[in-house]
């Protein structure tokens, strides 16, 4: 029979250092990518770049649907584009525009304000396209 105080011993020589070994595994698996400086900076652009093409190729996708009139799927493609990109104005024109060919004026008016309000200073013809979109769905509720 082994005493306590070797049994102690089996467990500190054995046992301990293969948990602590276990938990700074688990400890760097949670903690994620912590790239700092320059290499950062590259890593971010990186992403950046991938989340560009990402968008380009929904948009792709959209302006097919749009050419089948299958307004639902395009609106669910720009969707995916906008959670992606959630301040590109011209993302949330495009789903006006889309809105608006589906007769949802309320919803196309409140996103071509929205684009409104994420446009740069200096985009003027965003703003007027959107302006223009606006009118449009008005006049189309007061009409119905």
């Amino acid at each position: 029979m082994i005493d306590t105080e070797n049994k102690d011993n089996v467990f500190a020589l054995r046992v301990l250092p293969t948990l602590l070994l276990f938990a700074l595994v688990l400890t760097g698996c949670a903690g994620g990518s912590t790239v700092t400086g320059p290499d950062a900076a590259f890593e971010e652009m990186g992403a950046t770049q991938d989340a560009g093409r990402a968008v380009s190729t929904l948009l792709a996708k959209v302006e097919i649907q749009e050419n089948q009139d299958q307004w639902e799927r395009a609106a669910a493609l720009l969707e995916r584009a906008l959670r992606i990109e959630p301040r590109n104005a011209q993302l949330w024109h495009r789903l006006a525009e889309i809105r608006l060919q589906q007769g949802r004026y309320a919803m196309a008016e409140s996103l071509a304000q929205k684009s409104n309000s994420l446009a740069k200073k200096d985009d003027e013809a965003l703003k007027r396209r959107n302006a223009e979109l606006i009118e449009i769905a008005r006049r189309e509720v007061g009409a119905g």
